[in-house]
C-alpha cells in the first residue's frame, strides 16, 4: 500500500491537479466517453449550487470567512460592488443575504441538537486533500474529506439536500454514488501516515454523511456508511472497475504516442 501525501491546497488548486478523484471515477462508471470530453473539454465554471456548497462547507467547517451585505442591499451601487470585490479579494466568500441566514440556521441546528458532533470540527482536520498512488494501476488519486475527525472512527462528509429524510439520502446514496465516495475516502486516509490525525484507528471503520436542508427549518440528519454494509462491497468494485478502465484508456493512449489520461 502507497504512502499518501498530505498536502495544503485550496479548492481551485485541488481541483487544478491532474490526478483523479472520486467524482471523476463515478463520471467514468457513468459513461466513459463523457467522462474523456469532460476531462479534457469540459465547462467546469460553478453553478449557483455549487457556490452555494462552497459557502455551506466554508461557513459550517470555519475553512474561510463568508460575508454578506445588509437586509435589503442589493450589488447595484459602485460602493456595494467595491466591497463585494475586495471582500474577495481578501478570500472570502460573498453570499446572499437570504443564504447566509440559510447558513446560519444550519449551523445553529447542529449546534443545539448536537454539540458533541459539533465539537467535532473544531477538533479535527477539515478539508485536507490527500494524493496518493494505486498500487496495482500506477494512477495518482486525490481526495479532499471534508472532515476527519479524532476520538471517533468515522469520516465525516456534509451534503445539502431538499430533504434530509432517511428515504431520501437511501435513494441518493444510489443516484449520486455516496457509497463509492465513502469507500474512497476511506481508503485515501488509511494511506495517510500512520501518526497523521491522531485517529483511534488506520482506517476508518464508516462515513457519515450529515445532511442539511436548504430550506425552511433546515433541518439536518446524520446518516453512516460503513464497512460491513453490504453496498461497501459493490463500492469497491465499482472503484476497481473504473481505476482499471481509465488505466486501460492511458496505456492504449500511450501506445497510440498520446499523453494519456493521468
Amino acid at each position: 500500500m502507497s504512502q499518501a501525501e498530505l498536502i495544503d491546497a485550496t479548492d481551485e488548486e485541488y481541483f487544478a491537479m491532474d490526478a483523479l478523484d472520486q467524482s471523476q471515477l463515478k463520471a467514468f462508471l457513468k459513461n466513459p466517453k463523457e467522462w474523456a470530453y469532460d476531462r479534457l473539454l469540459g465547462d467546469h465554471t460553478q453553478t449557483d449550487a455549487m457556490r452555494f456548497g462552497t459557502a455551506f462547507h466554508a461557513y459550517l467547517l470555519d475553512t474561510s470567512e463568508v460575508v454578506c451585505l445588509d437586509e435589503g442591499q442589493t450589488f447595484q451601487s459602485k460602493a456595494n460592488k467595491e466591497w463585494r470585490d475586495a471582500q474577495e479579494a481578501m478570500g472570502n466568500i460573498v453570499v446572499s443575504y437570504k443564504d447566509m441566514q440559510l447558513l446560519k440556521r444550519m449551523k445553529q441546528n447542529i449546534i443545539d441538537s448536537r454539540p458533541d458532533m459539533y465539537d467535532l470540527i473544531g477538533k479535527g482536520t477539515c478539508e485536507q486533500c490527500i494524493v496518493w498512488t494505486d498500487d496495482d494501476t500506477g494512477l495518482e488519486l486525490k481526495a479532499k474529506p471534508d472532515l476527519i475527525p479524532t476520538g471517533v472512527d468515522y469520516l465525516v462528509d456534509l451534503k445539502t439536500a431538499s430533504s434530509a429524510s432517511a428515504q431520501d439520502f437511501h435513494k441518493h446514496v444510489i443516484d449520486y454514488g455516496y457509497h463509492i465516495q465513502a469507500s474512497f475516502y476511506r481508503q485515501a486516509v488509511a494511506n495517510c501516515p500512520k501518526e497523521a490525525f491522531k485517529r483511534t484507528k488506520r482506517k476508518p471503520v464508516a462515513m457519515q454523511f450529515w445532511v442539511f436542508e436548504k430550506t425552511g427549518a433546515c433541518d439536518w440528519q446524520p446518516f453512516s456508511i460503513s464497512a460491513d454494509n453490504p453496498i461497501t462491497r459493490i463500492a469497491g468494485m465499482s472503484i476497481n472497475a473504473a481505476l482499471h478502465g481509465i488505466a486501460e484508456l492511458r496505456d492504449k493512449a500511450e501506445a497510440d504516442g498520446g499523453s494519456g489520461t493521468g
